[in-house]
């Protein structure tokens, strides 16, 4: 795991660009404690640098930036490439390379096949940024699910990417201008979606997109995977719960690749127990964590965990969400997120990982799970949608509650549908009371949108403010590819069903004793009652501004700290830009 930063400029009278790296590898220090590298070539005018987490080679070997055994390629890389072993075994067969860990391979593999034939080849989670010292040409790609983030822009002073758009704001030239249509975004989501990012001159690398960048500002852009693409690739075969199983095993086992402490977050839902119960897990008895509320039961989901943690016989640690670990992790929340985030979990969140990273180096996820195999309330609402006439999905769109808004197609919301628009092969239907792809759109829509844009984000500024590497074993292609082979119900049940029947059954053969048929409870917070008690003192002293349609944020506040909690999500919001800014404002 890294954080990764380059720029290109012009070698005649370009910035110096040793101190160009200086400040933006500053900024990425949490996300690579172990070591800093940088390599320069000051006739083409590039920089790379990397601050590296060691996890699967702790030796000097493995430092980037790395070079090509020939000098042609110059890499960094931030991720995991999972199963990398056998990659080399297979595709680089008697090859000597100087180090045993996934960059080397990375970097061989780019050397022997190119950069844009390499990607297919690749599973896990990565970012990858790779100079062309023949053709003078920056090469970078992103996962197919966007797990680690990968943000790039021009600059007055040239064209510059990193792991984080703070990184990137720290480059030479830099446009700290903010994007009002961003700041209008995210007071619609709570967060700012690719490609888009807070600031105007700064994009994000789509997850599945690849880009090629000349020494002379020329960019192009290409999508080297979409999910489209792979449903279609599914067809109508559907495949066995043994089958599936077995490549969710296989994924989880890949995954365990690593020379430090591997953990898992355990919250005993559907999702955190698949990996807690398969057997690579079950054997290297994986210490598990969960976060708890003592003092709102109904946010408290340890004892769910502490039943499948005995059950398949993992250490759990308990880790309350006391007062002091709220507020340590509010005075963070502005730095952390180097964007606008407002997601209320993230603050459990960052308090989770801060302490789950003083136990372990790299932890597993069941981030994924939903999004692929149907786990929200939504989906299966969406199953009757889909069956009714289109009169009928009209008139219901007029009804309130859970029930009307799920019957309302996504082009009612002009901010959705503009984001839709925003990514490959999703496209808007005209008909503004069509299904838009039914139950398969949203699925593709949540994957491909609010996973990247909301849980992933939130999941990894968190751990990587700590240094904790998390690694998401339902976000492969394997596993994706399964779980597109599955008919609509046998990811989603009736309506009046649990979610993800599959993996229910699946659960049920290997931990009978425990009931999975609970209602899905995500992971939340007791947000207003934090802003009522702890938080109040440092909400008070943050310099709170309206953003678009909110309303006064000193009216939200009073609403708030009354006990009315309706307009509790206008006012986080508030909270949240005005804490990004505050952080933003002091390190300009």
């Amino acid at each position: 795991m890294c954080g990764i930063v380059g720029f290109i400029t012009r070698p005649e009278k370009g910035p110096d660009l040793a101190a160009a790296m200086h400040r933006p590898l500053g900024a990425l220090a949490p996300r690579g404690p172990d070591d800093e590298g940088v390599w320069i070539d000051p006739l083409a005018g590039v920089a790379l640098g990397a601050r590296r987490l060691a996890v699967t080679d702790l030796s000097d070997d493995a430092q980037q930036p790395m070079v090509s055994a020939d000098g042609r390629w110059h890499v960094v890389f931030n991720g995991h490439i999972a199963g990398h072993r056998s990659l080399r075994k297979r595709l680089l067969s008697g090859q000597s390379l100087a180090s045993d860990g996934d960059t080397a391979t990375l970097v061989a593999l780019i050397s022997e096949f190119g950069f844009a034939e390499v990607l297919p080849k690749l599973e896990g989670q990565f970012a990858i940024a790779a100079w062309d010292a023949y053709t003078e040409t920056l090469h970078l790609a992103r996962d197919r699910f966007g797990v680690r983030p990968l943000v790039y822009g021009s600059t007055s002073e040239g064209f510059g990417f990193a792991s984080t758009v703070r990184a990137w704001s720290l480059l030479p030239g830099a446009d700290l201008r903010l994007d009002p249509r961003a700041k209008d975004i995210f007071a619609s989501f709570g967060w700012v979606p690719a490609p888009m990012t807070i600031f105007g001159q700064a994009r994000s690398v789509l997850p599945g997109q690849r880009l090629e960048v000349r020494a002379n500002g020329q960019l192009e852009q290409e999508m080297w995977w979409s999910e489209p693409a792979a449903v279609e690739l599914a067809g109508d075969q559907t495949i066995g719960a043994d089958a599936i199983e077995a490549i969710i095993d296989a994924s989880i086992c890949e995954q365990l690749e690593a020379e430090r402490r591997v953990g898992l977050f355990l919250s005993g839902g559907i999702d955190s127990s698949i990996i807690a119960s398969s057997p690579a897990v079950r054997e290297a008895s994986l210490p598990a964590f969960v976060a708890t509320f003592p003092d709102a039961e109904c946010f408290d989901e340890s004892h769910h965990a502490q039943s499948v943690a005995d059950a398949c016989g993992l250490p759990l640690t308990k880790i309350e969400m006391t007062d002091d670990r709220i507020q340590e992790a509010a005075s963070r929340l502005g730095a952390a997120y180097d964007e606008p985030f407002a997601d209320a979990s993230a603050l459990p969140t960052l308090a989770l990982t801060k302490e789950v990273a003083q136990h372990c180096t790299v932890a597993l996820s069941g981030d994924g799970g939903d999004e692929l195999f149907g786990g929200y309330r939504r989906h299966s609402v969406l199953k009757l949608r889909a069956a009714l006439p289109s009169p009928l999905r009209f008139f219901g769109g007029f009804l309130g509650g859970r029930l009307g808004e799920a019957l309302r197609s996504p082009t009612d919301h002009e901010a959705w549908a503009a984001l839709v628009r925003m990514h490959p092969g999703l496209d808007v239907m005209d008909d503004p009371i069509g299904d838009v792809g039914g139950l398969a759109g949203a699925l593709r829509r949540d994957t491909r949108l609010a996973l990247p844009g909301d849980l992933l984000v939130k999941m990894d500024r968190a751990a990587m403010d700590s240094a904790l590497e998390v690694r998401t074993p339902f976000l492969t292609e394997a596993v994706h590819g399964a779980a597109w082979s599955l008919l609509d119900g046998q990811r989603t049940p009736p309506i009046k069903g649990a979610g993800k029947p599959m993996l229910r059954r699946l659960l049920k053969s290997r931990l009978p004793g425990i009931d999975f048929d609970r209602r899905k409870q995500g992971f939340a917070a007791p947000l207003g009652d934090w802003l009522r008690g702890p938080l109040r003192a440092w909400v008070q002293d943050l310099p709170l501004e309206p953003i678009a349609h909110l309303g006064d944020p000193n009216e939200l506040l009073e609403s708030v700290w009354s006990g009315d909690d309706r307009r509790l999500p206008q006012l986080w919001l508030c909270v949240t830009f005005a804490a990004w800014c505050a952080h933003h404002r002091s390190m300009s």
